[in-house]
């Protein structure tokens, strides 16, 4: 379950760090405790995971990064990134298709099961019977 779920989350975090970016410029390590707090800690990014997934993005021109030093007590700058035009159209493309593609998956798992107090009942069982 652990590998499907590790897969899973990599679709996601790139769709989620872009989604992050339409709100704000934001450092890296922003980037990484907002996607823990709106997701109520279910989707965790390391940053050994989410830099590589900044630098990809940067190259394909989707972000641009700049430096920043924030104004009170911090002396060492922070480097921020922010959507770039491209970057806008590839978020709400990729958030287009994810969207059906949720869409289809609620469907298809709504068609066979139903999920009553945590038990998993099978619908079409009584059907299953039949045709035997």
């Amino acid at each position: 379950m652990d590998k499907f779920k590790k897969q899973l989350n990599k679709g996601v975090l790139e769709l989620s760090i872009l989604k992050l970016l339409t709100e704000d410029n934001q450092y890296g390590y922003s980037i990484m405790e907002e996607i823990g707090v709106r997701s109520n800690q279910k989707l965790q990014i390391k940053d050994g995971t989410l830099y590589p997934i900044l630098y990809r993005l940067e190259d394909q021109k989707i972000i641009e990064s700049y430096w920043k030093t924030e104004e009170a007590g911090r002396s060492k700058p922070r480097k921020y990134y922010r959507l770039t035009k491209n970057g806008m159209e590839y978020f709400e493309n990729m958030l287009s298709a994810y969207l059906e593609i949720t869409s289809g998956m609620k469907n298809i798992l709504k068609w066979g099961y139903i999920n009553e107090e945590r038990k998993i009942y099978k619908r079409c069982t009584k059907k299953y019977r039949d045709k035997q």
